[in-house]
């Protein structure tokens, strides 16, 4: 199995090797530029598996060349990598029509179909921007055809933003510029976001759905952002989902309809979904094992997503057990709330067992240490998972810890953050 492999994907190299166990024997890729960036990645690879480092326009052959049955990976940005040599290889993987990866395709075949209200127009330049915008009605949003987590995305909500675009950014090709769906709220829990995921995978000709995950809040920093772009942060994963049951069928209805629609086939796909009054929308969908997301399943003894993506990759149908109604083993939750300055060093000096202290947490993956760049971890200030039994007992702890880690990295500023009021209403009137 060839895996093309970066850091700061989904599965890291331990997880890799360990969710591998009698399903195949992993061959890790890197492109040279990775490789000769981060040599101690390749190093600790190559204690584990055998290793190749590739030149991108070579890749396929590489891949040929190592015999392998089938190619995955967990990293973004090496999904079209992986669609382009199972194409040239005759490997499993390959999307039945036009590559789903890329937003406006996916906004493109699912209007055709009936299965999106959003309105979506290529942009690749200052020109065709302002082209757009005599189409898309406002609120809208400016982003990346290809990208994760928000990054390069900038809301359009009036003419100043618009303006604003016009005026500062510099790097146009590879955009689209899409309606704006419109708030809503999720109809279980006033502190989790109008968004979920769906981890679903997809043979042949079925779309299996592994778990459903409710969203914390993104944190938005208008114009904080390179080039123009807002500072959008994902900040929480939540499973079993807090859905009422029907609202849940709707989502997993709308999920299989929209691969469907992709032809999507042979890979874990990670599917965000709006929820709306009486419908739902699509976000976006990514050919690859969402980030955060297999921990929180192995904290509840859930089914493994990187051995079923392993599995598909090799055209093998996956033993995924059905979707629990309810939370039976509890709930797990990845907390992991993000600097909204980026720019500089941690302030405050927090450790690990600080966190640990935190009512619920079972897991400290990452604290932001003090003196060191904020983007040493990805900007967040910490990253936790949490582990409850029912809904009140996790409703506590998020409350506790949510203000428990605002205080401890108040000299980063996360003392005044307004993503915390999505735990701690102010008092006093409503704004």
């Amino acid at each position: 199995m060839a895996v093309l492999h970066r850091r700061g994907g989904s599965a890291g190299l331990t997880e890799i090797e360990q969710a591998a166990r009698g399903v195949c024997r992993p061959v890790m890729f890197f492109d040279r530029s990775v490789a000769e960036g981060d040599p101690g990645l390749v190093r600790r690879a190559e204690e584990l598996f055998p290793v190749r480092v590739f030149d991108p326009p070579t890749l396929a052959e590489s891949v040929r060349d190592a015999e392998v049955e089938g190619v995955t990976t967990f990293h973004d940005r090496e999904v079209e990598n992986v669609t382009a040599v199972a194409s040239a290889l005759g490997l499993p993987g390959v999307p039945a029509g036009p590559n789903p990866w890329d937003k406006l395709t996916q906004r493109t075949l699912l209007a055709g179909a009936g299965l999106t209200h959003v309105t979506a127009v290529a942009v690749d330049s200052a020109r065709t921007f302002a082209e757009a915008l005599d189409k898309v009605r406002l609120p809208a949003i400016l982003k990346p055809r290809r990208g994760v987590g928000g990054t390069g995305i900038a809301f359009v909500d009036n003419t100043s933003d618009a303006d604003y675009q016009l005026r500062h950014r510099t790097q146009w090709p590879g955009l689209l510029l899409e309606s704006r769906l419109p708030p809503h709220e999720h109809p279980r829990n006033e502190w989790l976001a109008d968004y979920v995921s769906v981890e679903t995978a997809s043979t042949q000709d079925a779309h299996v759905p592994i778990a459903i995950f409710d969203k914390a809040p993104v944190s938005v920093y208008p114009r904080a952002g390179p080039d123009a772009s807002d500072v959008v942060s994902v900040t929480g994963d939540l499973t079993p989902t807090m859905l009422p049951r029907a609202v849940r069928n709707r989502v997993l209805d709308y999920v299989r309809e929209v691969l469907a629609a992709l032809r999507v086939r042979w890979c874990v796909t990670h599917t965000e979904v709006k929820l709306l009054p009486d419908a739902v929308d699509l976000i976006e969908v990514n050919g690859r094992v969402g980030g955060h997301l297999p921990r929180l399943l192995r904290a509840l003894e859930g089914p493994n997503l990187l051995t079923i993506a392993m599995s598909l990759a090799l055209a093998q149908e996956p033993n995924v057990p059905p979707l629990a109604d309810g939370a039976p083993r509890g709930y797990a939750m990845g907390l992991f709330p993000a600097f909204g300055e980026r720019a500089g060093t941690v302030h405050s000096a927090v450790t690990r067992d600080q966190l640990e202290r935190f009512p619920c947490i079972v897991q400290v993956d990452e604290v932001a240490e003090r003196g060191r760049l904020r983007r040493a971890t990805g900007y967040r200030a910490a990253n936790v998972v949490l582990r409850a039994q029912d809904e009140g007992e996790l409703t506590a702890a998020v409350t506790a810890v949510t203000a428990g880690i605002s205080a401890l990295f108040n000299a980063d500023g996360l003392g005044e953050d307004p993503w915390f009021e999505n735990f701690h209403p102010p008092a006093g009137p409503l704004r």
